[in-house]
């Protein structure tokens, strides 16, 4: 290289770099600026938005607080009163509550906060949430207290709903108990009765599903009961088993039909594991008749492990492993 080519090397590496800072600076600078620029705008956005007034409970209006404005805990109550709780399982909110449970539960909070607004509004919706819970007592008062207030519009529909609610806790009210067997199931069987009327005189309506459900728990009570009891009966195994199947084909459309047929399942397991510890000796156990027993049981399982969409799907693949795994066990112990 000629003293002409040093020279222009030289030139570049000492005037090159200093010009390449000079445009990181300038670049730089212009960052700054738009950042500057971004944070002042963000600021007065800030202040806008808090010039706002804040959203106040209560106020329609005001559909940036959803749990503390009493039209959007209402709306939800409203989109959910004729659901079908004898069909289908309760619905549930984003963070998997019970829509009724926390309905109830916020209304009261904001009964608490507000004690002396829309005090006719609340009660009329406590009532119908209690209703849907179950709970017929609290939610005649409800309604009653509502009917009390003769300068509320829902004053006039409180007292019709009054006279309807206080007729199912009358019913939930009838005793089921009794000193002995004999005694509880002629009470049960009234008890039934009387719900079986509200069924019908409500069909079509979703207070009939709510009727439904009421029954139905009845009669799984008394199943429940036949089969504690069903040692101290005579033929009590096939009385009990017949009072299971019963509730399967009645209540055939209920959200709660995998687990009646798991009951039944259970009885059957019961009924192998006691005939083994009847004839566990070696030369009283019949493979065939065990077989028999433990097969039907297993095959009863079966369909709710296989029952897609069901919560109880996991509890029947379990108890089927488990009784599968038993069975394997006995056979080979007894061959």
């Amino acid at each position: 290289m000629g003293a002409n080519g040093c020279l222009v090397a030289w030139h570049d590496a000492l005037l090159k770099p200093p010009r390449l800072a000079a445009r990181r600076m300038l670049g730089a600078s212009r960052m700054r600026r738009r950042r500057l620029c971004q944070a002042l705008v963000l600021s007065l956005a800030a202040l806008a938005v808090a010039a706002v007034p804040r959203a106040r409970a209560g106020d329609a209006a005001a559909a940036f607080r959803p749990y503390e404005d009493l039209t959007e805990v209402l709306a939800t109550l409203a989109w959910h009163l004729d659901d079908d709780l004898y069909r289908f399982p309760a619905a549930r909110d984003p963070t998997g509550h019970a829509v009724f449970g926390l309905v109830l539960a916020r209304l009261e909070r904001w009964e608490t906060r507000f004690p002396n607004r829309l005090r006719d509004v609340t009660a009329f919706a406590r009532a119908q949430a209690l209703e849907r819970l179950g709970a017929w007592e609290r939610a005649a008062r409800a309604y009653e207290a509502v009917a009390a207030m003769s300068d509320s519009p829902l004053a006039s529909r409180a007292d019709a709903a009054l006279q309807r609610a206080r007729r199912f806790a009358e019913v939930s009210a009838m005793p089921e108990d009794g000193p002995d067997l004999r005694a509880r199931l002629p009470a049960i069987a009234r008890k039934l009765d009387a719900w079986n009327a509200l069924v019908q005189q409500h069909r079509g309506t979703p207070y009939e599903g709510l009727a439904l459900l009421e029954e139905e728990r009845l009669e799984r009570r008394v199943a429940d009961l036949l089969v504690r009891s069903r040692h101290d009966l005579e033929g009590g195994d096939e009385t009990a088993e017949r009072a299971l199947r019963f509730l399967i084909q009645k209540h055939a459309e209920s959200k709660e039909l995998p687990a009646h047929v798991l009951a039944l399942a259970d009885l059957q397991a019961a009924i192998a594991r006691e005939w083994l510890a009847e004839h566990d000796r070696p030369l009283a156990f019949d493979e065939a008749q065990f077989l028999a027993r433990v097969d039907r049981a297993l095959e009863t399982y079966r369909k709710v492990a296989t029952w897609d969409g069901t919560p109880e799907k996991l509890e029947g693949q379990g108890r089927f492993a488990a009784l599968e795994a038993w069975k394997s066990n006995v056979l080979a112990r007894y061959r």
